[in-house]
C-alpha cells in the first residue's frame, strides 16, 4: 500500500474520507440554500394578490356601468331622432 504501514494507510484513508464528506455536506448546504431562494423567488412571481385583483375587478365593473349609461343615452337620442321629436317612451 504505497510503502505505508496499515495504520498509516488507514489514517490517510479516514482523513481523506472525512474531508470528502465535509466537502459534500458543504456543497449540499449551498445547494439547499439555492433551492430555497429559487422557490421563494418563484412563489413571489406566481402569487396572486387578492386586493389588487379586487381593485381591478371593481374598476372594470365601473367601466362597464359607464359604458352601459352611454349606450342608454345613445338609445334615447337615436329614438328621439328617429321619431322626429314625437314624445315616446324608450326602455
Amino acid at each position: 500500500m504505497n510503502g505505508q504501514t496499515p495504520s498509516n494507510f488507514y489514517a490517510t484513508f479516514v482523513t481523506t474520507l472525512g474531508s470528502t464528506v465535509s466537502s459534500v455536506q458543504t456543497e449540499n448546504t449551498a445547494q439547499n440554500a439555492s433551492v430555497t431562494q429559487l422557490q421563494a423567488q418563484n412563489d413571489a412571481l406566481s402569487s396572486v394578490n387578492l386586493n389588487d385583483e379586487a381593485i381591478a375587478m371593481s374598476t372594470l365593473e365601473r367601466s362597464y356601468q359607464a359604458a352601459s349609461q352611454v349606450f342608454a343615452m345613445l338609445n334615447t337620442i337615436m329614438a328621439s331622432a328617429l321619431n322626429l321629436g314625437v314624445q315616446t317612451t324608450v326602455s
